[in-house]
């Protein structure tokens, strides 16, 4: 038995036999796959096929990581097509928040890690009455778990479910985990250290007896980042600072009023504008009343035990406050975590401390520490040196031994696959005469970039994603007149949107496709350039204003030093070039999603043109792109001609 019999149709794409089989060679032998491939490739029944009867024939669970719910009920679909045929069983687990009935837990918990810490409290203290009704009906649970074990099933499914029983969706789940062939859910189950350790003991397997599949993977070196990192801010300790007033501890209450006072001091010392590097020292040492090249044995072991004090006191104001019916949430633990983090990474290379200053929601100046794991292998290799196989997959993973690098990938064939998209299907231009480089950035720069823009939009049929580097170039095309030139509705991002918000926006946007086309302008990097597709007339042309090059500050500096020295000769490109790079390709891709899509990609900036630059976008862009003068009217004629066509 092989992929062929687990291939749920009838006919094979190009390219998609020696994807199989490739995979399947591999996760065989237990090494690990790299590979990129277009949107509309037909990738996930493809490593499915690939993994399925490896599993069976070895025994291991499969674990599908996926960015967004709509990926995961994409996997569950197509294990249902394979199910048609064959004997495959396997559940999609969303947050433990979405899996959820119990309010304190939907209404309290922010994330899905502190959604398992308040739901082990719950079940403690025995205050869920979905847990309880599990104890109490066992055999209707066993009945569920029997009934959803045995096929593919999407957790919303389960949920339903479980809510005309008021039982809890998450323990049906999981009794379902234990028997499923193949398990699709967040990355945060595999990546995140406490999640990955109740996610283990839950579905009662190993690392090694798992076949994992990362799904647009290009976005793992950030996750596994922002995993390793941790932050403070004054709104957070002025918070603990009432908490600790509020329950009497006075000891705790001084510390985080010092530690308020060092921030502030620290912050006046520097001349703080945006951000800075500090040292070890620069925290710790002014405990003693003021800043010293050296800290004190006795004084850094005082605070080190007294931030473990304040981690197991916040343990108990949590249970506490769930016990009266607040948000279990302690500012005193997430205080004690954060000094407590900072003094385990001392002397480390691969962490680096740093203040920054930044606008609250409430519009407001502000302050925050800062500790940057610099290294995502901190993370990634707890999972990798362990995972029985591992296959990456994604759209924009070019170039592939970078991704391999930086998250430390091991023992992998690479390869990037030919898209799928008739090449008559696509056209990329790249502007030369405009630019967002910062000594070019002013107006007479931005009103020739807002005609390029307008020729455009009156040749496209319907609508028109354009992406800009930041929301200061978006302001600047706004103050240059795009929305008095451009004769379409424009709809336009905030970074001050909520999800909710966000959703309309983009809701009324696809809905223009419907009538005479619109404008949708946001930032690359952004959750409409990255996270959400748009197919058919939805986008018929996307525009990429400038390279999302970040701001040399202190913490893309440290990136790079940090590169420089584990990749030598490799810092600056991975640290700094390498992933503005993959935002741009990133958003340069929405407009394809379906194979017949039909969409134009169009550059607003020359340094595209550049072998640098264009070498790292995927090779389906580039295999139709054409540089092309900056000549008035000539972005209107090539995209007449490619739509008349």
């Amino acid at each position: 038995m092989d992929y062929h019999d687990f291939f749920p149709y009838e006919t094979l794409r190009e390219g998609q036999e020696e994807f199989m089989s490739m995979i399947y060679k591999n996760v065989k032998l237990g090494k690990n796959t790299v590979i990129e491939a277009a949107t509309g490739f037909g990738k996930t029944p493809c490593v499915l096929s690939a993994v399925l009867p490896v599993a069976e024939e070895k025994a291991k669970k499969v674990v599908y990581c996926c960015r967004t719910h709509k990926q995961m009920d994409r996997v569950i679909e197509e294990l249902k097509e394979i199910g048609k045929e064959k004997d495959v069983s396997g559940v999609s687990l969303r947050g433990r928040k979405e899996m959820c009935l119990n309010p304190l837990v939907t209404d309290f918990a922010g994330d899905t890690a502190s959604a398992l810490y308040v739901c082990r409290l719950l079940k403690k203290l025995n205050k869920c009455k979905f847990y309880t009704n599990v104890k109490e009906k066992e055999d209707l649970v066993f009945e569920l778990a029997l009934k959803f074990s045995k096929r593919a099933v999407n957790s919303l499914e389960i949920k339903e479910i479980c809510r005309e029983n008021a039982l809890c969706p998450y323990e049906v789940a999981k009794e379902v985990l234990r028997e499923a062939d193949l398990i699709t859910c967040s990355y945060m189950y595999i990546f995140h250290p406490g999640i990955r350790d109740n996610f283990l003991e839950t579905v009662g397997c190993s690392l090694d007896d798992m076949i994992l599949i990362l799904d647009e993977a290009h976005n793992l070196p950030e996750l596994a980042a922002d995993l390793g990192s941790d932050q403070i801010s004054l709104s957070s300790l002025k918070a603990g600072i009432n908490e600790a007033s509020n329950y009497g501890e006075d000891e705790i209450l001084a510390f985080m009023e010092t530690m308020y006072e060092i921030i502030l001091s620290i912050s006046e010392d520097i001349n703080l504008e945006e951000e800075a590097l500090l040292t070890y020292q620069d925290l710790i040492s002014r405990f003693t009343g003021r800043r010293s090249q050296f800290v004190n044995i006795s004084t850094e072991k005082a605070i080190e035990d007294f931030s473990q004090y304040m981690i197991k006191r916040g343990e108990e104001i949590q249970k506490d406050k769930l016990n009266k019916g607040k948000p279990p949430r302690s500012f005193i633990h997430s205080c004690g975590v954060f000094v407590s983090n900072w003094i385990n990474v001392r002397g480390r290379k691969d962490y680096c401390y740093l203040i920054e200053r930044y606008i609250t929601r409430g519009g407001v100046s502000s302050l925050r520490l800062n500790i940057l794991d610099l290294d995502p292998r901190n993370i990634t290799n707890q999972v990798f040196s362990s995972a029985y196989s591992i296959t990456a997959i994604s759209g924009t993973l070019t170039p592939l031994d970078a991704f391999c690098d930086i998250t430390g990938l091991q023992n992998y064939e690479a390869k990037v696959f030919s898209s799928p998209f008739k090449r008559s299907n696509i056209l990329t231009l790249i502007s030369k005469g405009v630019t967002t480089k910062s000594p070019y950035r002013d107006m007479s720069m931005y009103k020739k970039i807002v005609r390029k823009i307008m020729e455009i939009v009156d040749a496209v049929p319907k609508n028109v994603g354009i992406f800009t580097v930041s929301y200061s170039v978006l302001e600047g095309l706004l103050s240059a007149g795009l929305q008095q030139i451009i004769k379409k509705p424009i709809f336009v991002e905030s970074k001050d949107f909520t999800s909710h918000d966000n959703d309309i926006l983009v809701k009324q946007f696809k809905a223009s496709a419907k009538k005479d086309g619109a404008v949708l302008l946001g930032v690359m990097g952004g959750r409409n350039a990255e996270g959400e597709d748009y197919p058919g007339d939805e986008m018929n042309a996307v525009v990429l204003v400038g390279i999302p090059y970040a701001k040399p500050m202190a913490r893309v500096q440290a990136q790079i030093r940090y590169y420089a020295d584990v990749f030598p000769g490799k810092g600056k490109y991975y640290g700094y070039y390498l992933p503005a790079h993959r935002k741009l390709n990133q958003a340069a891709g929405r407009a394809h999603r379906l194979l017949e899509d039909r969409a134009c990609i169009i550059f607003l900036d020359y340094r595209v043109g550049q072998p640098f630059v264009k070498n790292n976008l995927s090779k389906w862009m580039t295999e139709r792109l054409r540089i092309v003068e900056d000549e008035e009217g000539i972005l209107r004629r090539y995209l007449n001609l490619f739509f008349d066509q």
